[in-house]
């Protein structure tokens, strides 16, 4: 009898340590989790940070990698299934890397999974991560923007240092095509804006809701290191969808429409020298911002 009670108290104890030891692990990979990422309050009018001190102060040659298009999009409701939608617009940026002076564009890097995946909006939107409200203040009249990076997975990292390596330069610069959700602003007494990027601000109808968010077109992008490591991240918005307060009323979805993004590659342009299509600016402070060419933005 002794020996059966003995064998089942070594038996509760044997099961306790094993929860405590799953629970630990849990622990840790949580810690670990949460360690791959971080996010932070961005000022007004701010899309860009450098998230490493190693980031280079002056403008150097890059590698740039193809853009692709956001993974999460296809679990993203309103957007999955979608993804022929975008294609026109990424195969337009891709060309245009190919032909830029500065950089040298690598067409197919052949990369694993574990891309870095940067974040650039309003910190309480419905596609921002559970972190931005951490951000928030209690002398907030609105949700602050912010960035929110997810650093790259350890084999990405490695295997972009090896083609860093092979290829003889320091860094690279990989993009992606996303939509995220900007906060409106007051233009004068009665209109509105949403400030889009660098120097970019696109006016909205003013019957729409003031604390609604835009669905807005972005390129994301990040600067990485010979060790494959986030030295740059940052976000410059191409446009972005006006829900008017009516259609928000009747429950309408806020994303981007079909004609929206099949006019994103040629009929949005921007008031500039040339009118650029809106997607090239962005593409050009982009680079710009992520390499440290102030000389190189492009603004009215």
């Amino acid at each position: 009898m002794e020996s059966t009670r003995a064998g089942r108290r070594n038996s509760v104890v044997a099961g306790a340590a094993l929860v405590a030891a799953a629970w630990a692990l849990g622990a840790c990979a949580t810690l670990e989790e949460m360690s791959v990422a971080q996010t932070r309050r961005l000022a007004e009018g701010e899309f860009h940070a450098a998230v490493s001190a190693e980031a280079p102060s002056s403008a150097q040659p890059v590698l740039l990698l193809p853009a692709t298009l956001d993974p999460e999009l296809a679990t993203t409701l309103g957007y999955r299934g979608r993804e022929a939608e975008f294609a026109p617009l990424l195969e337009a940026v891709n060309a245009d890397l190919g032909t830029r002076s500065c950089c040298r564009y690598l067409a197919g890097p052949g990369l694993p999974a574990g891309a870095p995946h940067v974040y650039v909006g309003i910190a309480t939107g419905e596609l921002a991560p559970p972190e931005g409200r951490e951000q928030l203040l209690p002398t907030d009249r609105s949700p602050p923007m912010i960035l929110h990076l997810r650093e790259p997975a350890a084999a990405w990292s490695q295997a972009m240092a090896e083609l860093l390596a092979r290829e003889d330069f320091r860094y690279a610069v990989v993009p992606m095509l996303t939509v995220s959700q900007f906060p409106k602003g007051r233009a004068g007494a009665f209109g509105k804006n949403v400030v889009l990027g660098t120097g970019h601000e696109q006016h909205v109808r003013f019957l729409t809701g003031e604390n609604v968010p835009l669905e807005v077109l972005a390129l994301t992008g990040v600067m990485v290191d010979a060790q494959g490591r986030v030295v740059r991240a940052g976000a410059e918005g191409i446009l972005a969808r006006d829900t008017p307060f009516a259609a928000q009323a009747l429950g309408a979805e806020k994303v981007l429409s079909d004609d929206t993004l099949a006019g994103a590659a040629s009929a949005t342009r921007r008031d500039l020298p040339g009118d650029p299509p809106s997607w090239q600016v962005a593409l050009d402070n982009l680079l710009a911002q992520l390499r440290g060419d102030r000389a190189g933005l492009r603004v009215p």
